[in-house]
């Protein structure tokens, strides 16, 4: 399915009251495993456990700092700023982007246009932007703007596009991908993927959660 399909759909649904969140987690869902009627709510349940491992993960092995204080808002904030470093891969973010976590999710200043920022990045992979609440947007496009509570769940809804639109992975967080797709989609990855940086970080996160 293409963007612009999806977006169409997007616009044409009743009072634009369609569940994004559902909708990208089904067709996800569809894609994985089309048989199983409770896959979206099993991704759903491995993906809180794998962030509730990954909090102390990341404090573990120095990516994050003890999250003490922080709402869940805030927590998940820290932990998607975080994940690219606990599971970093080796080749560097572009310069004009700045850290491996902007390839997913930036915080915009209250200067900062949405489409303009969009406009003038250097990758087009799916991100979440936070202001007064978030907004999708996928490429050049902004999808949808969903609840700010939802910010704990951004990764999974950034999962769900890349399955749905087809995009590959930027390869400055091609690692963190991996590891979710297998550790949380259950999801088996191409020979040809299976790196030494992601060898390294699946052993890593093994060694961790097994104590």
């Amino acid at each position: 399915m293409t963007v612009a399909v999806f977006s169409c759909k997007l616009q044409n649904a009743s009072s634009c009251s369609i569940d994004f969140y559902t909708q990208v987690l089904d067709e996800m869902g569809r894609t994985l495993e089309a048989g199983n009627k409770n896959i979206t709510d099993q991704i759903k349940a491995r993906w809180e456990s794998f962030c509730e491992n990954a909090l102390f993960f990341g404090v573990w092995n120095k990516s994050l700092k003890p999250p003490m204080g922080l709402d869940k808002s805030g927590q998940a904030i820290a932990l998607m700023k975080a994940l690219p470093s606990m599971f970093p891969s080796p080749t560097a973010p572009p310069k004009k982007l700045g850290s491996a976590s902007e390839a997913l999710f930036h915080v915009l200043e209250s200067s900062e246009d949405p489409n303009t920022f969009l406009q003038k990045r250097p990758i087009t992979s799916p991100l979440i932007l936070d202001s007064t609440n978030l907004l999708l947007a996928v490429g050049k496009i902004p999808l949808m703007t969903l609840p700010r509570e939802m910010m704990h769940e951004a990764p999974l809804i950034l999962m769900g596009c890349f399955y749905t639109f087809h995009f590959t992975y930027p390869k400055c967080v091609a690692t963190l991908l991996s590891v979710i797709q297998t550790e949380v989609l259950k999801d088996s990855i191409h020979e040809r993927d299976l790196t030494h940086s992601y060898k390294k970080a699946i052993a890593e996160w093994a060694e961790f959660t097994k104590k």
